[in-house]
C-alpha cells in the first residue's frame, strides 16, 4: 500500500498542475470495544473518560490526472486518547518534588490513581475524485488505506502497548480553491467531509480479538501551495 501511494505521489508531482499542503481533521471514531473496556473500568469503580473526538494532522498532495479526474495521496497520524485521574495535580507533584529536593519523588503519589490510554494510527491514503465543477472545484470520490495502529494503557504500575496494521478506505466529498495568493505566495485551501472505514485487529494473541476502530465521519481542512 505505501509503494502504491507513493507511485501516486510521483504520478501527482508529474502532473500539468499539482498542489501539495498541510491538513487537519476531526473525526468521530465508534471505537465499540474502547467504550466496552471504559464501561467494565466503570463497573470496577475507575470511570474512564474518553475522547469524543480523534484529531489527525498529515501531509498530503492532490494533482488532475485530467480534466475530470483528480488523485490524492496523503499520509497523516490520528490520536484518540482515554483518561482516568483521581485527585491528580501533575503540576503540584512536580512542584512539592522540586521543595523537597526530589525526596517526594521517592515515595511516588500512593493516593492518586491515573489511567492513561492512547490510540494512534500512521494513516496512508490514496484517492481519486471526479471533478463536478471547475473553480472553486466541487469533487466526489474515495479510494483505499493503510492504516499502523498502536494502542497504549499506562497505569501507576503498569505500561502495556500493542500493534496491528488493516486496510480500509475512505469515501467523500472535497471542496477546492483553484487560485489565490498569499503575500505572493500562491496558497489555496480546500476542505473535505467523509467517512472513514478504519477498523484493525490488535496482532497480540493476548488482546483477545480487541479492534481499534476509527471508523466514523470525518471533516478536514488544509492549506497547499499550488504549483
Amino acid at each position: 500500500m505505501t509503494a502504491i501511494v507513493s507511485a501516486a505521489m510521483l504520478l501527482i508531482l508529474q502532473g500539468s498542475s499539482f498542489r501539495i499542503g498541510f491538513t487537519f481533521d476531526g473525526a468521530f471514531p465508534r471505537m465499540a470495544d474502547e467504550n466496552d473496556y471504559a464501561e467494565l473500568l466503570s463497573e470496577g469503580g475507575l470511570p474512564l473518560k474518553l475522547d469524543d473526538v480523534a484529531w489527525a494532522g498529515g501531509l498530503e498532495a492532490i494533482g488532475d490526472a485530467s480534466e475530470r479526474l483528480r488523485l490524492r495521496g496523503g499520509f497523516s497520524v490520528s490520536r484518540y486518547n482515554g483518561v482516568y485521574e483521581e485527585n491528580y495535580n501533575p503540576g503540584g507533584y512536580i512542584l512539592l518534588g522540586i521543595l523537597t529536593g526530589g525526596i517526594a519523588f521517592l515515595f511516588g503519589s500512593p493516593d492518586d490513581e491515573v489511567v492513561a490510554l492512547e490510540n494512534s494510527s500512521v494513516n496512508f491514503d490514496l484517492s481519486a475524485y471526479y471533478k463536478l465543477t471547475d473553480n472553486p472545484a466541487f469533487s466526489v470520490g474515495g479510494g483505499p488505506s493503510l492504516a499502523l495502529v498502536t494502542r497504549s494503557i499506562d497505569t501507576p504500575n503498569t505500561t502495556s502497548s500493542h500493534e496491528g496494521s488493516g486496510l480500509g478506505f475512505t469515501a467523500g466529498v472535497r471542496l477546492d480553491q483553484e487560485s489565490g495568493n498569499f503575500l505572493g505566495i500562491p496558497l489555496v485551501f480546500g476542505a473535505e467531509g467523509g467517512y472513514r472505514q478504519c477498523d484493525v485487529k490488535l496482532d497480540d494473541d493476548t488482546t483477545d480479538d480487541f479492534t481499534v476502530d476509527f471508523s466514523g465521519p470525518y471533516v478536514r481542512i488544509g492549506s497547499y501551495l499550488k504549483f
